[in-house]
């Protein structure tokens, strides 16, 4: 991931925290920087001396750089678990896609599914059925965020 010049991040490709690529020193600004930081991986430093120098003014963003890549991985990671989930007990099969939509259709809106009672109809642990619940609840808020956001943006309007 890396930290665009507008502030938004995208995915860049796995490259290693040594390089023999022509990179620019975030500190001094020499084109033959090797170095890139450990924990953000979006700037590039001649070596220490550089780095430390250029510590101050690169904290914040790194925090923040870093935490984005965190958070990012724990919800990639989520979602392999929730793909192992589905695919081990069928539950993209139309009968079960089914019977998921019908649980989740006739649950109160604050009452929520049951993981127990969810596990106990998939025959799934406990822990699986929260964990595939949750990724629901994920695609669901994601759904409506993006609806409202595309209704204030003036699409689907008639």
């Amino acid at each position: 991931y890396q930290r665009n010049s507008d502030q938004s991040i995208s995915i860049a490709s796995k490259q290693p925290i040594m390089s023999t690529g022509n990179h620019q020193c975030a500190a001094c600004g020499a084109a033959s920087a090797s170095k890139r930081c450990v924990s953000c991986k979006s700037v590039w430093y001649c070596g220490r001396e550089c780095q430390v120098s250029d510590w101050k003014s690169h904290k914040a963003k790194c925090k923040a750089i870093a935490a984005d890549i965190a958070q990012a991985d724990s919800h990639e990671i989520h979602k392999q678990e929730f793909d192992r989930i589905r695919t081990k007990y069928g539950l993209s099969s139309p009968a079960n896609a089914e019977k998921i939509a019908n649980m989740l259709a006739d649950t109160g809106a604050n009452e929520g599914v049951s993981a127990p009672k969810f596990a106990e109809m998939f025959g799934m642990s406990t822990t699986e059925a929260v964990v595939f619940l949750e990724w629901i609840k994920v695609g669901i808020k994601f759904k409506e965020e993006t609806l409202d956001t595309a209704k204030k943006a003036g699409f689907g309007n008639k």
